[in-house]
């Protein structure tokens, strides 16, 4: 099993096209589809079963390993290492296979000819500029909605098939392969992701994308769309934002459509904090609307209530991880969103006149 994994990797390494229509085309759609069976069937997330149900399967064998009696110590050592070394092999080979081979597949930023150029300060700016007037539509619409207060955006549910609608639409409309069912599913208890440093992952295992629900309710739409990206088969962290951004933005609902501008906003936002501090301050206290100021503030308040346990740990192992599987930005790929979605819009005639 190993030989032959190793043996798929590098032929998709040094032959990217032939790994699309081998894996991309074939493979993990069959893989996706069976998973989605698989989720669809179980009412229950299956990694709250997966994670228990193996962690308990290699204690009691490892457990077996040292009762037996026939055996000396020395070599239940040896056995134990032996029957570990086989598990990890079994573990990455399965990982490749349902989800990990993704990596080697031929770029969706360049397979949608998509800039990742650095894009100018004053564009920056033009662009908050336009982003806080269109933002402050979105939450004009969703107040109009009935939600105005922090009360009400908590008490508020997304209707996750209008994510998953709209993830479809984007694949069909660049011939990418749909799946009409991803699921996305919660970890318990709530902050658990919070506090090692992410919002949400893709569990390879089971095919399930998931989110911490102690996220605050205006992350969890372009969080889980984010996750809902991966679940597709896309690896690029940043590419994922943007795709993240155009199901939020595309769709009908105030409540997800705020929640990815706002996003989208708070990107931008860093990156003009970053260029001209002093001009980036006295623009949103002469521009951004309270209400804005105050759903800021709601969402800091409560990412507050989930202090990192490591601090940096988990962002110092992903970026290590990505820049293993060939992403050279590693965790920086995040921050591409601005230059991809700027370059989407201007290819593909989407962005601020959405709202229009």
């Amino acid at each position: 099993m190993g030989i032959f994994t190793f043996a798929v990797f590098l032929a998709g390494l040094f032959s990217p096209e032939w790994h699309e229509q081998f894996y991309g085309q074939w493979v993990f759609p069959s893989v996706r589809l069976s998973m989605n069976a698989l989720s669809f069937a179980f009412p229950f997330p299956l990694f709250w079963f997966f994670i228990p149900a193996f962690t308990f399967w290699v204690l009691w064998r490892l457990l077996s390993i040292f009762r037996n009696s026939s055996l000396k110590l020395w070599n239940r050592g040896w056995q134990s290492l032996l029957f570990l070394a086989k598990v990890i092999l079994i573990a990455i080979c399965f990982f490749y296979w349902v989800w990990g081979f993704n990596y080697l597949r031929p770029s969706s930023v360049e397979r949608l000819n998509l800039n990742t150029t650095a894009v100018e300060k004053e564009r920056v700016f033009e662009l908050l500029e336009d982003w806080t007037g269109l933002i402050g539509l979105q939450r004009q619409r969703l107040s109009e909605s009935g939600m105005r207060t922090e009360e009400d955006l908590f008490a508020h549910r997304v209707d996750y098939g209008i994510l998953v609608d709209g993830l479809n639409d984007f694949l069909g409309i660049h011939n990418y392969p749909s799946f009409q069912h991803m699921p996305l599913r919660h970890w318990i208890p709530h902050g658990i992701l919070l506090r090692n440093g992410t919002a949400g992952m893709y569990f390879p295992f089971t095919g399930e994308s998931t989110i911490d629900p102690g996220l605050h309710p205006l992350q969890i739409p372009f969080t889980s769309a984010h996750e809902m990206g991966h679940g597709a088969g896309f690896t690029d962290e940043g590419f994922c934002n943007l795709l993240a951004l155009l199901i939020c933005i595309r769709a009908e609902d105030p409540f997800i459509n705020y929640s990815g501008g706002l996003t989208f906003w708070r990107h931008i936002a860093r990156a003009a904090r970053s260029l001209d501090g002093d001009r980036y301050r006295e623009f949103i206290e002469e521009s951004l609307p309270e209400e804005i100021r105050e759903d800021l503030q709601s969402i800091y308040r409560h990412r507050d209530r989930y202090p990192d346990w490591f601090s940096g740990l988990q962002r110092r192992m992903y970026h290590t991880y990505l820049r293993a599987h060939g992403v050279s930005e590693g965790v920086a790929s995040y921050s591409q969103m601005l230059m991809l979605a700027e370059s989407y819009f201007e290819l593909y005639g989407e962005g601020e006149q959405h709202f229009d």
